[in-house]
């Protein structure tokens, strides 16, 4: 994924054919873990009724949000992703710079759920069991990375 042009609204890429099948993948294997519900306090007595469940029914509601504009991006006849013109050899992506920042907060709550199903390891930990799900967890958390660092570098100028 290469940063071709930007302006003070939109930004656009280029990706390739195995990029985006690549990203498409990503968004599949990420959107086969959930986060666990937060909690809201130390002390869950403390809290004002319902507060805990208001709050667990609001972070279930973004991580949907989160799951159906992942969905969105990536969609084979979406309206950011344009697939190759006749003669062309990549795709374009084009997004505004709240949607760059939703992207990255979506990569970061998929990057989190696959996290948390390895248990929350630190990073030096290499006593994960190794499966095949934690395989793919693992391979979710990096491409993730991979593109939230793109993303990033592309808001900042870096490019």
């Amino acid at each position: 994924m290469q940063l071709l042009s930007q302006d003070s609204e939109r930004l656009v890429f280029h990706l390739e054919r195995g990029e985006v099948q690549l990203l498409r993948q990503l968004v599949k294997w990420g959107l086969t873990a959930e986060r666990s519900a937060a909690a809201l306090s130390r002390d869950p007595a403390s809290l004002p009724g319902g507060a805990a469940e208001e709050f667990a029914a609001a972070q279930g509601r973004q991580s949907a949000e989160h799951r159906s504009f992942l969905e969105k991006v990536f969609a084979a006849k979406g309206s950011h992703l344009q697939a190759p013109a006749a003669g062309r050899k990549g795709y374009g992506l084009t997004l505004t710079r709240p949607e760059v920042e939703r992207l990255l907060q979506a990569l970061n709550e998929i990057k989190l759920a696959h996290w948390e199903r390895l248990g929350c390891p630190d990073e030096d930990t290499a006593d994960i069991a190794v499966t095949s799900e934690n395989r793919v967890s693992e391979l979710v958390m990096e491409l993730a990375n991979q593109a939230q660092s793109i993303l990033l570098r592309a808001l900042l100028n870096e490019e």
